[in-house]
């Protein structure tokens, strides 16, 4: 791992922390008391909700296991981390900067709020869990770090 590829990988994470815990603190101060708003009729609502679980609200109320888990999957993706190289592994790169930076943007909401904000529903599939910008950046970064097990742009050894 190159000096180059630390700094832009902190910068990327930085950047998308700000825009998540923006896009909370927006949401918090508009639609906090609105109820659904529609943001694209039948396919995204807006809707604040406090998750004190994990997805679909799995696990609610236990703040402490998610600080713990939050903790331990922050230590082993800084140490993948160590293996950034945005030339040579893109893919692998941009999975673990999407990753951590999803993880610290929900991190900070338990920590200083004690449950996360969440306020993307799909309008066309009510059932699915309610999410935020940091859950999709960790969705994303899983699905390009796959992507690249499977391409062979990094090898598991």
């Amino acid at each position: 791992m190159k000096h180059k590829d630390i700094i832009i990988g902190l910068a990327i994470t930085i950047a998308l922390v700000v825009i998540d815990q923006l896009l909370k603190l927006w949401v918090i101060s508009r639609f906090k008391e609105a109820g659904v708003v529609k943001a694209i009729p039948k396919i995204i609502d807006i809707q604040y909700v406090e998750n004190s679980g994990a997805a679909f609200g799995i696990f609610s109320g236990r703040l402490w296991l998610f600080i713990l888990i939050t903790v331990l999957a922050l230590a082993f993706f800084g140490f993948l981390a160590k293996d950034l190289n945005f030339k040579e592994h893109p893919f692998y790169s941009v999975g673990i900067v999407l990753i951590i930076s999803g993880t610290v943007g929900n991190f900070i909401d338990r920590i200083f709020r004690g449950y996360v904000v969440d306020f993307i529903q799909f309008a066309f599939w009510q059932s699915f869990a309610t999410f935020n910008f940091a859950d999709m950046c960790i969705v994303c970064g899983v699905a390009t770090m796959v992507i690249s097990l499977l391409f062979g742009e990094v090898k598991l050894e």
